[in-house]
């Protein structure tokens, strides 16, 4: 059996996600919600097969792209006897999948739906151009209808011939078959004919709000980016997931695999600035809004490090043991044990989002509205910032004085007291402003280490990691400083192979293997606030140049093949790409 290798084109509707492979097998597709259990899931468990194989025999050629910026993939093949085109999306606000298809040669369909991770085995009933395949447990089912010009053969469960034609496959997801495509109230869902032309102006009127060029190397890069972080969005919310998989390994055969379907109050708080500075400034709202809806300001500002997409608390973690994993990586993974962290960096992240909101907006009255936000966020810093974390590597059952952490605690109260300063309150903005110096002043005598010469990761190590390639992105520190420039030596010399950075070398879970692509973006952008701009582009150049043919990258890269590790696509390495862009970009008009 060949091995699947992430390569996959990436599409979403705001409310499930799917994965379909060069070849146009879709091996992920998860409804009603980014976080439900997937109706197919062959990458996790490629002897199982959970997916919708579409064959048009031996020698077939395949290309695809995304149509006009969309989330509509176009997959073309080419045979020996003739040619086919195929159309995905998923029609907006329902648990749907289509796929339109214009074929001179006949092909074969395979459709093996699952539920609950392969723990339930559907029923299957025949329809007349269509089939269900219903939970025998409950009442949940996963329905599919054709159209199809020409004849179509039932060859087996799940398995079809389809001769030379056109038409369309609709296939639903329903909770209840009650109200599913053979129902009563079938003929309300989305005409499958008027799909694509909908779906088209709604990513077209997305995406009209932003008028960034980005220079030419870097225009689909970029596009792509914005992309995945607009179809990450769970539309009825506004929160934003980290992926829309998970437990792909970072290393292949090891345990290194988590659940990424959550909505990270950092990774969030990246995105909205991303998109804002990109131009996208209602969706950066949006995420911003989500955001706030969760924040506490009697206690810890943001309990949990990760919520689930309609704000709850996470899951807690569990493995599935029945199944494989990706090329045999154990532990498959659902929910996340870093909920149970507490990470400190938080708050600041979501602060420097609201900072360049406001800067890009000076929306006066959105912020006055969220000051509560801001000073519960203020008060809890104040009296929090000597305290240990888990931090932003969320390495497990350990705490430490991170360094990353104090410079984000530092930039909360820092955006925190210039905002005060832009509503006029002198009070407010002189007390915080004092703070967080105070915590300037902390943070560097305890993360200089005289013995290594440099910042380190922790007050109590010897070692660096990328995020201090943080501290004069956020402002904290002068990126011509003394200190900071042997410390970024010292990452060069120790994190830096071939223009790609690594997060650290060793972990709880020992060595790390594959590059981390934000922290390309960090040092790109380092470099471009030093002068070195060719060196920049460098950096970028090659993150972006491991990208599939879609611009789609996951959290790691595998600098042997440029293949992703980790959970695909990521949300971190496409919020890097965006703002190095706009940097670079901005560098050349300045």
């Amino acid at each position: 059996m060949s091995v699947k290798k992430i390569n996959h084109g990436f599409i979403s509707n705001g409310y499930g996600a799917a994965l379909i492979s060069p070849t146009a097998s879709i091996d992920w597709l998860a409804l009603p919600r980014f976080d439900s259990p997937p109706i197919f899931c062959s990458l996790l468990d490629e002897g199982l097969d959970y997916s919708f194989k579409i064959d048009f025999g031996r020698g077939a050629k395949f290309s695809r792209r995304y149509l006009r910026g969309s989330m509509i993939l176009e997959t073309r093949v080419k045979t020996g006897s003739g040619a086919a085109r195929i159309i995905d999306l998923m029609p907006q606000s329902e648990s749907a999948f289509m796929r339109h298809i214009r074929s001179d040669v006949p092909f074969r369909v395979s459709i093996k739906p699952t539920f609950e991770y392969g723990l339930i085995n559907p029923s299957f009933y025949l329809r007349d151009r269509g089939a269900i395949f219903a939970d025998p447990t409950g009442k949940q089912a996963f329905e599919i209808k054709f159209k199809w010009s020409t004849k179509i053969t039932s060859v087996g469960r799940g398995e079809w011939i389809f001769e030379g034609g056109s038409g369309y496959i609709l296939m639903l997801y329903s909770n209840d078959i009650g109200y599913g495509l053979f129902s009563k109230k079938g003929h309300v869902y989305s005409i499958p004919t008027e799909a694509i032309n909908s779906t088209m102006k709604y990513w077209e009127s997305t995406r009209s709000c932003c008028s960034f060029n980005p220079p030419a190397w870097a225009k689909r890069a970029f596009e792509a980016s914005i992309l995945v972080l607009l179809g990450l969005m769970y539309r009825p919310s506004g929160a934003i997931i980290s992926s829309p998989t998970t437990s792909l390994p970072e290393i292949v055969g090891l345990s290194r695999n988590w659940d990424y379907r959550y909505a990270w109050v950092r990774d969030a708080s990246f995105a909205a600035r991303a998109l804002i500075r990109a131009g996208f400034i209602i969706k950066g709202r949006e995420i911003l809004n989500f955001l706030l809806s969760i924040l506490d300001p009697s206690r810890k500002p943001f309990n949990h490090a990760l919520y689930t997409v309609d704000g709850g608390p996470p899951p807690s973690e569990k493995t599935l043991d029945w199944l494989s994993g990706y090329q045999n990586s154990r532990p498959v993974r659902v929910g996340n044990a870093a909920h149970l962290q507490i990470q400190l960096d938080i708050e600041g992240e979501f602060m420097k989002a609201l900072e360049t909101y406001y800067d890009m907006t000076k929306d006066a009255e959105y912020l006055m509205n969220s000051w509560w936000a801001v000073e519960a966020i203020a008060k809890f810093t104040e009296r929090n910032y000597t305290r240990p974390d888990a931090g932003i590597w969320e390495e497990r059952d350990t705490q430490r004085h991170h360094t990353h952490s104090k410079v984000m605690m530092w930039s909360a109260m820092h955006s925190a007291s210039k905002l005060a300063l832009e509503l006029g309150r002198a009070e407010q903005h002189r007390r915080w402003k004092a703070v967080a110096e105070r915590i300037r002043e902390y943070t560097l005598k305890n993360s200089w280490n005289d013995s290594v010469q440099s910042f380190v990761s922790s007050f109590d190590s010897n070692d660096v990691d990328a995020s201090l390639l943080e501290m004069p992105l956020y402002g904290f520190i002068d990126v011509n400083d003394e200190k900071f420039r042997l410390t970024l030596k010292r990452i060069e010399r120790e994190l830096v192979s071939d223009y790609m950075v690594f997060r650290y070398r060793k972990d709880f879970l020992g060595n790390v293997r594959h590059p981390f692509g934000l922290a390309n973006s960090w040092m790109s952008r380092v470099k471009l606030m030093q002068g070195e701009r060719e060196e920049a582009i460098k950096y970028l150049s090659r993150l972006i140049g491991c990208s599939n043919d879609l611009g789609l990258l996951g959290e790691h890269i595998d600098v042997q093949t440029c293949e992703p590790r980790g959970n695909y696509p990521h949300i971190f390495t496409h919020i890097g790409i965006i703002e190095a862009v706009i940097d670079i970009t901005n560098s050349e008009a300045n």
